[in-house]
């Protein structure tokens, strides 16, 4: 009973210490903020016996830490519109933090999971959601259809770009899919059929079984309906990931990450397995993407640059490749962070760039790196043909 008590009081502290970070408008109670979060921290490394309780607690009870996060962050909609002058802005920044953590997530099955660097990760993010605005506005399909054709169509991209890359790996793999973005970019601009640079105007706003997604939920702003949307399509990106590393499809790409030649000696067919998991990381970005148009109601190729791309990978590798609490870390440091910094323009560069320094110096694999996984003896077998 202990353990549970502890982990409420934890969560809610830090539940309603992020509420008021959100809140905060003088620029050096948020300077102060963020000192008092780097102090957490270095307790936590220089007197690990005394936060070991706290850590115990988590890891004894994950169910108990799950379902009570997840009603804390059901009830952000209604917590936002009661208390926060800004609720409506910051609803909508924490639904572009899911969406880019959805896209984050896809690269890491690629990059974290498979080591295969993607750096056209905003290409097929906007694949997606040119595909949904497409779909929607040329043939009328509801986003019931068009968000999982989106991801259908990122990931028959992602096999397109399959065959230039099939023999490629390092730094040849990452200048190919960096080029790869740029085409993207370059054809949606300059092509009529998908807008041009004037992009895709009007997009169809999300209904399903009639219910229009415009329309104010409970007394709050219609994004409280794309906030719960985007919430149950993060949840089943991650247990669909959470299922697939921690099963014998992620033994395989770990193998293959950490020695392709001793994969292939091992049997695995590395070139099978790592098309399978460009295109399935590819299909959560053009899921996201849809999600992205349908909710913003216009999209154009400059939404979908390079930049964007530098962004996912970073959030990769601050929050730990191949850590799925980890990347959920490093999305809302460099999605939601940088939004509330705008309060401290003179000094947002500054700070920034000395938590950047921070997380090198003393987390250089990133702030929750990914530990060796333990796989049941029967993983093991199956990987190899169920041979003792």
């Amino acid at each position: 009973m202990t353990k549970y008590i502890v982990v409420a009081a934890v969560e809610i502290l830090v539940y309603a210490f992020f509420i008021f970070f959100l809140s905060v408008e003088s620029a050096w109670i948020l300077v102060a903020t963020l000192v008092l979060i780097a102090g957490l921290v270095l307790a936590r490394r220089f007197m690990p016996n005394r936060t070991q309780i706290v850590v115990d607690a988590f890891k004894s009870s994950r169910a108990f830490v799950l379902g009570l996060g997840a009603v804390l962050l059901l009830l952000f909609p209604i917590v936002a519109s009661v208390v926060l002058r800004q609720g409506t802005y910051w609803m909508l920044v924490l639904i572009q933090t899911m969406i880019y953590l959805m896209v984050a997530l896809g690269l890491n099955f690629q990059l974290g999971s498979t080591g295969m660097m993607n750096l056209a990760t905003a290409a097929f993010y906007g694949v997606g959601a040119y595909a949904a605005g497409m779909l929607s506005l040329r043939l009328g399909l509801p986003a019931i259809l068009t968000l999982p054709a989106a991801g259908v169509i990122a990931a028959a991209f992602g096999l397109i770009l399959s065959v230039p890359i099939y023999k490629t790996k390092g730094h040849y793999l990452a200048l190919v899919t960096l080029a790869f973005g740029y085409m993207i970019v370059l054809a949606l601009d300059n092509t009529a059929f998908t807008g041009g640079a004037q992009g895709l105007m009007n997009i169809p706003e999300i209904r399903i079984f009639g219910y229009s997604f415009i329309r104010p939920l409970a007394g709050m702003h219609f994004y409280a309906n794309y906030f719960y949307l985007a919430t149950i399509l993060l949840a089943a990106t991650v247990a669909v990931f959470y299922r697939l590393q921690n099963s014998w499809v992620g033994l395989s790409l770990t193998t293959i990450r950490d020695d392709e030649i001793a994969a292939k000696c091992s049997g695995v067919n590395t070139a099978v397995w790592k098309l399978g998991a460009f295109a399935t990381g590819n299909f959560f970005m053009g899921v996201a993407g849809a999600l992205y148009a349908h909710m913003i109601g216009f999209i154009s190729p400059p939404n979908f640059q390079f930049i964007e791309s530098l962004v996912i990978v970073s959030i990769v590798i601050l929050g730990g490749m191949d850590n799925l609490l980890g990347i959920t870390l490093g999305a809302v440091i460099l999605v939601l962070l940088p939004e509330k910094m705008r309060v401290i323009t003179e000094y947002r560069v500054l700070i920034y760039g000395v938590l950047i320094v921070a997380m090198l110096i003393f987390r250089p694999r990133g702030l929750l790196p990914f530990k060796p996984r333990e796989y049941h003896r029967s993983l093991l077998n199956r990987l190899r043909g169920g041979s003792k």
